[in-house]
């Protein structure tokens, strides 16, 4: 009888499989890239002046956020100062914002402590107010001196306690939190205006109702 010849077992079907999810990876690669490049080229940016920071974005609908970062020794925060009511006014509560006091290298801390005490005992609006108008109009020395800072305090009803707060530097922490925001957002000059987390707007009224505005129209 003739021998049957003995099949040499076929290595075939495991390249075909490994060429098969080879194909798939290569498939889903694809997909996630055009995906997101769909999605960078639909982003919408608002219109206006801006530099956009490598921060995520912090999106409310129908709600603009602000930070401001101020000093309160500073000629064009206190310009800002008097012509934000008018743009808040406009937008009503579409807009919200946070005022982060600051100082520079090397200053005093006591300005930052002052308005952060204030606005933990519900007078930051009128602390910031107070604080502007006594450098600005009174030439007082507001950015380390306690006995001013006091008579700021006094002016808009804040006593005893918030001279023992400031004294005994309660809100130190506070405000060295505020110097850490400041170089998270590489902070180099005042007034800085961060919009909705990751847009560094030129700060002008007229800047920021573009921005707002074409923010909001856009959700």
């Amino acid at each position: 009888m003739a021998k049957k010849k003995q099949k040499i077992p076929e290595k075939k079907s495991g390249i075909q499989t490994i060429h098969i999810i080879l194909a798939l990876l290569v498939i889903s690669a694809l997909a996630i890239y055009f995906l997101n490049s769909g999605e960078k080229s639909t982003e919408k940016l608002p219109a206006g002046d801006y530099s956009k920071l490598s921060k995520p974005a912090d999106i409310t609908p129908s709600k603009v956020k602000i930070m401001e970062f101020m000093k309160f020794d500073c000629s064009h925060c206190y310009d800002l100062h008097k012509e934000m009511p008018q743009l808040l006014k406009k937008y009503g509560d579409k807009v919200e914002i946070k005022y982060i006091s600051i100082v520079f290298p090397k200053q005093s801390t006591k300005s930052i402590e002052a308005y952060t005490i204030a606005e933990q005992m519900g007078k930051g609006e009128e602390m910031r107010d107070a604080l502007f108008k006594a450098k600005f109009e009174q030439g007082m020395e507001v950015m380390e001196s306690n006995i001013a800072l006091e008579t700021v305090a006094a002016s808009i009803g804040l006593g005893t306690e918030f001279n023992q707060k400031l004294e005994s530097g309660a809100a130190k922490n506070a405000a060295n939190e505020n110097l850490n925001l400041m170089k998270e957002y590489n902070v180099e000059g005042t007034p800085t205006v961060i919009v909705n987390g990751n847009l560094m707007v030129v700060p002008t009224v007229t800047n920021l109702d573009t921005v707002i505005g074409s923010l909001l129209s856009e959700q």
